[in-house]
Order: structure tokens, then sequence, then C-alpha cells
């Protein structure tokens, strides 16, 4: 069985990936596809054909990453730079059974566009947490880590299946027996949704602070100051406050910058405890990439 396997990228994490390796427009897609993969990043998500580079079975891919994207199709000579495009071009070459997308709620209804094959299956993955899960009715099947969503569609007659992350064995080299971090979190700092999270944040960098613990929480968040003055359709003339309003001065001083891939997984490998926090509207199932990622590298979770 061919897959082709999708996900998309995480903003944050392309630049800190390109400056650690140092990435250029003149490397080929497959060595970048395989420093992608190496480093780490989604791994508890990409099938285990692709961790461990073969090709042949799972065609394995961050579509919207531009850099890797047009590697792919400048070793094509293919002229077009729309990463929709590329995509199909990599479906008709590869020829895959299975389409297997992560991006469904994000790529602006690509299955449409991809049409039905006779040979090929189409699913794809959901692990946004919401009232109720978002339902993609042109694909052939659902998957989800939440139960929930899965017996959701399963009362609507839709083919459904309940699909974890998992635990890479390349993981044990790193484990480590001995740890020099006592507290760990890392993880997203953003209003709304995450309001318990970051409450449980302070609470941790409060404790860190009074009790000197090594208590360390990486951050991915963004400053925000506010708009006190603008003309509508004129965004010249957008003034904000000439401070940062969120997050406050003491996260920012008190907490580390985000890490990702090798990096998150050494620094989970090394501590003690890691803290988790599901979002304010989870309270049906519990399950993310965290709980994963902390048991497989020995920390108590």
């Amino acid at each position: 069985m061919k897959v082709y396997q999708c996900i998309h990228k995480y903003a944050p994490h392309i630049p800190l990936f390109e400056q650690k390796y140092g990435v250029t427009n003149d490397m080929d897609f497959e060595t970048l596809r395989r420093l992608l993969v190496e480093d780490g990043y989604a791994s508890t998500y990409i099938l285990k054909p692709a961790l461990q580079h073969r090709p042949n079975e799972v065609f394995y891919t961050v579509w919207n990453y531009a850099r890797l994207q047009h590697c792919w199709a400048r070793e094509r000579r293919l002229k077009t730079r729309d990463l929709s495009e590329i995509k199909l071009a990599q479906i008709e070459e590869f020829q895959p059974d299975v389409f297997y997308n992560f991006s469904a709620f994000c790529d602006a209804e690509f299955i449409k566009r991809l049409g039905k094959s006779k040979g090929r299956k189409d699913v794809y993955w959901n692990g946004i947490i919401e009232p109720e899960p978002r339902t993609y009715l042109e694909y052939d099947g659902q998957l989800s880590l939440h139960r929930p969503y899965v017996e959701f569609w399963k009362k609507r007659g839709l083919a459904a299946f309940e699909l974890q992350p998992g635990i890479p064995v390349e993981w044990s080299r790193i484990a480590k027996s001995t740890k020099a971090t006592d507290v760990l979190f890392y993880g997203q700092y953003v209003r709304g949704m995450f309001r318990n999270r970051n409450n449980l944040i302070v609470d941790l960098l409060r404790h860190k602070m009074a009790s000197g613990i090594d208590i360390r929480c990486h951050l991915t968040y963004s400053e925000h100051r506010p708009t006190i003055f603008r003309i509508p359709k004129l965004s010249w003339t957008r003034v904000r406050l000439p401070y940062v309003t969120f997050p406050n001065k003491f996260v920012r001083n008190m907490s580390l910058s985000p890490i990702y891939g090798d990096a998150l997984y050494r620094a989970v490998a090394q501590a003690r405890v890691v803290v988790n926090s599901y979002t304010n509207n989870n309270d049906k199932f519990k399950s993310n990439m965290r709980l994963f990622e902390s048991i497989g590298l020995g920390a108590f979770f």
C-alpha cells in the first residue's frame, strides 16, 4: 500500500528550523524533507515508513512549507509556485492508494480540486476541539484522536476510526534516567480558549520565583499592543499603544523561548515532571501530542 501523507506547517517553527540547519534555496527536496523528519517536527503523527525514510511506501510532505514544496517543483521543472498545484502534481506522480490529509480544515477544500479516483481512498484527520467536529463529506473516511468525534461520525453513518499519536522507537535513544529539570511546560500562551492554561502557567512561574525550583515554561505567543486610533479602511492611520499588554511583563520575563522538534524532545527527556493543560472547552476526552511526547520520553506527566 502506498500512502501520500501531508500535514501543514506550524508558522513559528519554520524560521527556527531553517536557522538551526542553515537551510538555503539550493537544498534538494529529499535533503530538506529528511532534515524535517529527523529533527522531529510532528513525529507523533507521522506514519512509521516516513519516519524510517521509506518514500516508496509513504510520500510525506509539509504541503504549505513553500521552500520545501518549491524544491520538489523545481527539480521537475514545473513552472508553478502554487502550493495546491504542486500537491496535485505530487499525488499524480506518486499514485497513492491512500491520500491522508491532516489539513482538511485549512487547505481551501483541496479535496474538491483533487477529485475522486476509483483506485484511491481519501481520509482526513481532525483533532481541533470544537462543540462538533468539522466534517468533510468528500472524503471516504474520518480519523481522530478524540473518541467523541469518532462516535459522532459513526452515528451519522460515516466511516470513522480512532487514531492516537504514536511514540517513535527512536525516542528510546533520547530518554534519560537522570533528570536535570524539575518541571517543564511547553506550548501556546494564547488568549481565549487557553484561559485556564494561562492561569496555570502564571501559577507555575510564581512558584518558580518563590521556591527556586527549576521550572521551565517554553511559551509560544504573539505580543499584543491594542489599537487606540484608526480611520476605517485606512490602515496606515492605525496608532497602537506604545507598550505590550499581552502577555504581561511578568510572563515575558519569566518564560523561555519556544522549542520544537529534537530540541523539545531532549528537554522533555531531561524533565522530571511535564505539566499539561487542555483548551477551556475540552471537557469530553483528553488526548494530545504532549501526552505521548511526555510518556514516550520518560517524564512524569
